[in-house]
């Protein structure tokens, strides 16, 4: 991988350069969003090019679903991630103590495989009885007797976020959660 001049960069480089790439080529930057050229979608522009992260908010039926599954379209075709990984983990950047001990031991050798941006993109609708567990995980009680620590960041069962790691992601439909319940996560 590396022979072929792949360097990491970090999703919000990535889409800085793709969504510059766009604007260059005079390409649609969010395909299938119509209405918003001189209001709200500058402003997503100057967002992404500052390397911004963001919260939309409005009404039903105003666009903010759509406008965040269109940002996929500014990822790359394909990234790289360690073979096996459960939060898919870059090669040049592996962030789980298991990637980073494999990254240690086989070097280039590390088996990889390749993600296309569909893969990259999740999304969860926040319910009002979507908890912090559903988000990011429990403690494994079993886990923790095996005697996995914090420190190794293994307790933790599987959660909802960790299928787009390394990509992008959206809560929705905080509008239905009943008043005061957004503090749950």
């Amino acid at each position: 991988m590396r022979a072929s001049g792949h360097e990491y960069e970090t999703v919000k480089e990535e889409i800085r350069r793709n969504l510059l790439a766009r604007m260059r080529a005079g390409e649609d930057r969010f395909p299938g969003i119509v209405g918003f050229d001189q209001t709200v979608l500058p402003h997503v522009e100057r967002a992404l090019l500052a390397g911004h992260d963001s919260i939309l908010l409005g009404e039903r039926g105003q666009g903010k679903t759509r406008l965040i599954r269109t940002l996929s379209v500014l990822l790359d075709d394909w990234t790289p991630a360690v073979a096996g990984c459960e939060i898919n983990d870059h090669p040049y950047q592996p962030v789980c103590a298991r990637c980073q001990r494999l990254a240690a031991e086989q070097g280039d050798d590390l088996p990889i495989t390749w993600r296309h941006r569909s893969e990259r993109y999740g999304e969860k609708l926040a319910t009002p009885d979507t908890s912090v567990g559903d988000l990011i995980g429990d403690i494994d009680p079993v886990k923790v007797a095996e005697g996995r620590t914090w420190a190794t960041r293994r307790p933790f069962t599987s959660a909802w976020y960790r299928g787009p790691t390394a990509a992008s992601s959206a809560l929705t439909n905080f509008r239905t959660w009943p008043s005061g319940s957004r503090s749950r996560c």
